[in-house]
């Protein structure tokens, strides 16, 4: 009886809802049809389905080298808000100054004039057109905050002849600065921000004699004038300077060769490790028949000029007073009148300045230096580092080789002349 009644009631419903289409004007079979037509006009209307494309498969790179990825970008960002960007507005230098012969140095014609506005060779004004452009002229370099005071230290060639100077902090900010002293003799220049920002911050200065040949560094800087970039290598030489490697001022005695790329631009900026230690400024390039080479100034030595023009304003450079050749470019003649007994290494004085402390205390021409107070001297170079590293008014005692037998001479470093 209860399954009968709910039969009769589904009849009913059927029949409600085919009452209800046929008051519509619908039957049951029209309806289908329109939604299979609505269906096909959707279909036909829509674009083709776009093709399965390949994608490339994503790699495991190895945790050595993400692990060195990461070192990079924590290393540029601890150094970054202390590298700032330096326009400078200058005159044009005299003309004496621009058309001056770089050393003899053959491989500094191979720059190209655009790269020289922002790398110079030794004896030139790079950062500036040549003779036939109109003044005045604009240049572009990099710097170091080195304190809480605003001090920023660049190299010298960079604000050369300026007259209007603008740095440019990490977070955009424009700050006028002006010069305190620059010392063109080892490319150092230091600034000072005419207004202090807030949350300035200085950067960690290294020490450059730890570094080893072959450690990660990196190069910061604002290179062709864009805003703050980093490129990284290894450091693939240093040493002294000597006949083979020039830098870009005459007492610059030591330089780190890295192969971190340094682009016009980079000029004045730090030479990082993966410490956040700067042990560098980056000075010049030089290209040659194997390509371009890069040269950054030790922070060693940086930070002690750096210090001098802060509290001077100017260098002061010991002087000995001789001119030394290796034992080794002496001609036949000369080895010869040394005698047997002539040392193997050692400094030959070519010249003593008359009056100088040298000549005081009695070196003569024809003497082969073999030790500066307890420094064996093996090269001319080393007389040349060993008399920079002292201080003017520093006693010397200075060990000779003459007629066949050594003798200790004792010398006091004046100011260079000049």
């Amino acid at each position: 009886m209860r399954l009968r009644r709910h039969a009769i009631i589904a009849v009913i419903g059927i029949a409600g809802l085919l009452g209800s289409c046929e008051q519509k004007g619908l039957t049951p079979g029209a309806n289908a049809g329109e939604s299979r037509r609505a269906a096909a006009e959707a279909l036909a209307a829509a674009p083709p389905a776009a093709p399965a494309t390949a994608v490339t498969p994503r790699t495991e790179s190895p945790d050595v080298a993400k692990n060195l990825s990461k070192a990079f970008a924590a290393t540029a960002r601890a150094v970054a808000t202390s590298v700032v960007r330096i326009d400078v507005r200058a005159g044009r230098p005299p003309v004496a100054e621009r058309d001056r012969s770089p050393r003899g140095n053959p491989l500094s014609d191979n720059l190209p004039p655009s790269f020289r506005r922002f790398f110079f060779d030794p004896g030139q004004a790079p950062d500036f057109p040549g003779p036939g452009m109109p003044g005045p002229v604009a240049g572009t370099g990099s710097g170091i905050i080195i304190d809480g005071a605003g001090n920023v230290v660049t190299n010298s060639h960079v604000v050369d002849n300026a007259t209007e100077i603008k740095v440019t902090l990490s977070d955009g900010q424009e700050i006028p600065a002006r010069l305190i002293g620059r010392d063109r003799r080892t490319d150092v220049a230091v600034l000072r921000l005419e207004r202090l920002p807030k949350n300035l911050v200085a950067a960690r200065l290294g020490d450059s004699d730890r570094i080893e040949v072959g450690e990660w560094v990196l190069a910061i800087g604002s290179p062709l004038g864009l805003e703050q970039t980093v490129t990284a290598g290894i450091v693939s030489g240093k040493g002294h300077v000597g006949r083979f490697v020039q830098m870009s001022g005459d007492r610059v005695r030591r330089y780190i060769q890295t192969d971190a790329k340094i682009n016009p631009g980079n000029s004045g900026g730090p030479l990082v490790n993966l410490d956040g230690d700067v042990v560098g400024l980056n000075t010049l390039i030089r290209t040659g028949a194997g390509g371009a080479y890069g040269f950054a100034v030790p922070i060693n030595e940086v930070r002690r000029v750096a210090q001098a023009l802060l509290t001077d304003g100017r260098v002061r450079y010991p002087f000995l007073g001789v001119s030394v050749r290796d034992l080794a470019t002496l001609d036949e003649v000369t080895k010869q009148k040394l005698g047997r007994d002539a040392p193997a290494d050692g400094a030959y004085v070519a010249d003593v300045t008359p009056g100088s402390p040298a000549a005081s205390a009695g070196v003569k021409l024809g003497d082969v230096i073999t030790k500066l107070d307890a420094e064996n001297i093996k090269t001319s170079a080393d007389v040349v580092d060993y008399v920079s590293s002292r201080n003017v008014g520093a006693a010397v005692a200075v060990t000779v080789f003459r007629d066949g037998s050594t003798r200790q001479l004792r010398a006091t470093l004046a100011p260079a002349p000049g």
